[in-house]
């Protein structure tokens, strides 16, 4: 365990550092939202611009005033993706409408009502377009799978639970790999809760 005057001298050294100048919240080394240095070749200056570009022409639209302009919105938005070799997303589509982000997701969720009933079907089938590209992706080996298990958590809905019957029979293994040793187990369990359920009919 570190002396105190060590601790205070780490973080002394951490408060007087002026060679790392910060940048917004939390630094330049600490998840900072400049992008210095890392734009620097004529490559990744034309990625930038490239990106640039194809973003602000989702801010800039208009907002889409009905459920049938949302539909033409959205097409137009995945068509323009595939013509153009454009990655769609979540936050560009939504984007893409003319509302915040926050609005789109609260008329997917039901939170607000939107143009119509219809109007949360119209924005998760637009989602589920999303949902497959991004599985895809994965499959051919160009998104990170990390990132696709951010996304898909995050905006599509997914989560870490896996059945609970296929952990109850893994846990009954106990390191044996006896099948037929599990197959017993479980007619046992499945005598037991039937005889259960007699007595508690029988109350």
């Amino acid at each position: 365990m570190k002396k105190k005057d060590d601790v205070l001298k780490v973080n002394a050294e951490i408060v007087t550092d002026k060679e790392r100048p910060l940048y917004g919240r939390g630094g330049r080394n600490n998840f900072s939202t400049s992008y210095d240095g890392v734009f620097e070749t004529d490559e990744d200056k034309a990625l930038l611009q490239k990106i640039l570009r194809e973003a602000y022409e989702a801010y800039k639209m208009p907002r889409v005033k009905s459920d049938e302009e949302l539909v033409e919105r959205l097409d137009s938005y995945f068509c323009r993706c595939a013509e153009k070799g454009i990655t769609p997303c979540v936050e560009e589509m939504v984007t893409y409408t003319g509302y915040s982000h926050s609005t789109v997701i609260d008329w997917e969720k039901g939170r607000s009502k939107g143009f119509s009933p219809n109007t949360s079907q119209i924005i998760k089938k637009a989602k589920d377009f999303l949902k497959i590209f991004d599985a895809k992706m994965v499959m051919a080996g160009k998104l990170n799978v990390v990132a696709y298990i951010f996304r898909a958590k995050n905006y599509y809905g997914l989560k870490d639970t896996p059945d609970e019957e296929i952990v109850r029979q893994i846990d009954m293994l106990d390191g044996s790999g006896d099948i037929s040793d599990i197959q017993k187990r479980l007619l046992q369990e499945s005598e037991q809760a039937l005889n259960a359920e007699r007595h508690d009919d029988t109350d």
